[in-house]
């Protein structure tokens, strides 16, 4: 095995160890706040949220035994962690329904709506920053950096009333709430025009509110490259500057770009909140903030354990890239 392989294998060894490090540290503190927090420091009751205020003492220890409250802390941590991992989330206080199988339901549209617009995002946002740092000083650079800035002034929740208040409320031409019609279509095709109709809006608000920041961060990143010897000779060589930039400047820059994907990749899962919300998208994010609204326990920290987990994948993959695809990564 060559140095260089030794190396990359000892890299990842040590990031997996500091990425298992941070996902014990995320669920010790999930712990903490959805279990200890609200039952030993709030007095918070687990058979308060069975909505039944007839429940005898001895039904109330009943249901205290069944969360494990009656062990130890520490006890309750490692069977905590070990439900987590082994897919055991637990049954929804509300809909008494196992949180795996509501997870199910949501986790397509969440997918959907998300996935949609995160590609887009990348693909539109590399497209207007490479051209606005190729044409940098001109009109659409100046057009780029001022709307860029202007967009992202407005919050996602204001962009998506505006849009439904708009295009929902007074002209109509898309549905104000729902992801799917009720009853839905039963012909395949009318289901999907169906279903990218009730998407339009939030994918809209997503988009206009992500693409010009992401399109600034590109360029701003290629513009701190421009100076470098290697574009210096590269341009001495006659290179046109679409080829400087996509032949080596993009690849100089990858690693960044790399962390910052890594970063969006569990959003796609664990869905946007305020979008959903605002929308009344049938998704994960809608789901997490009702649940968080009601002290569904058992959904919230289904929800955050997925989100942690995905993000430290992610994020040790990406490191694997990086250190494969840039060898001024030192792997040790």
């Amino acid at each position: 095995m060559s140095a260089r392989g030794g190396g990359l294998l000892k890299y990842m060894g040590k990031r997996a160890i500091d990425r298992a490090a941070v996902v014990i540290s995320s669920l010790t503190l999930q712990f903490l706040l959805l279990r200890v927090l609200p039952y030993y420091v709030l007095g918070i009751d687990p058979s308060f949220f069975f909505l039944n205020p007839n429940l005898t003492e001895e039904q109330k220890e009943i249901i205290r035994r069944q969360f494990g409250l009656d062990e130890p802390l520490l006890s309750q941590f490692v069977k905590y962690v070990l439900s987590l991992f082994t897919g055991q989330l637990g049954f929804s206080f509300y809909t008494r329904r196992p949180v795996y199988a509501e997870l199910m339901e949501r986790l397509p549209n969440t997918v959907l709506l998300l996935g949609t617009s995160t590609v887009l995002t990348i693909i539109l946002g590399l497209i207007i920053g490479i051209i606005a740092v190729s044409k940098r000083g001109t009109r659409f650079d100046a057009s780029v950096i001022g709307s860029s800035i202007f967009i992202s002034a407005f919050p996602l929740f204001y962009v998506g009333l505006l849009l439904l208040l708009v295009f929902g409320f007074y002209l109509k031409w898309f549905p104000i709430a729902g992801s799917i019609s009720r009853p839905p279509p039963r012909d395949p095709v009318r289901y999907v025009a169906d279903l990218l109709w009730h998407m339009a809006l939030p994918l809209t608000a997503l988009l206009v509110t992500s693409v010009g920041g992401f399109a600034l961060f590109i360029r701003n990143l290629f513009l701190t490259q421009l100076g470098e010897d290697y574009v210096i000779t590269a341009r001495a060589k006659g290179l046109t500057e679409r080829e400087v930039m996509l032949k080596h400047v993009l690849r100089n820059v990858l690693a960044p770009v790399i962390t910052i994907l890594a970063l969006e990749f569990p959003g796609i899962i664990s869905g946007a909140v305020i979008t959903e919300t605002v929308f009344s998208w049938y998704g994960v994010g809608r789901w997490l903030f009702d649940a968080a609204t009601q002290f569904d326990y058992p959904v919230v920290q289904a929800v955050l354990f997925i989100q942690v987990v995905l993000t430290v994948i992610s994020l040790y993959i990406a490191d694997i890239v990086i250190a494969l695809l840039d060898p001024r990564v030192r792997l040790r």
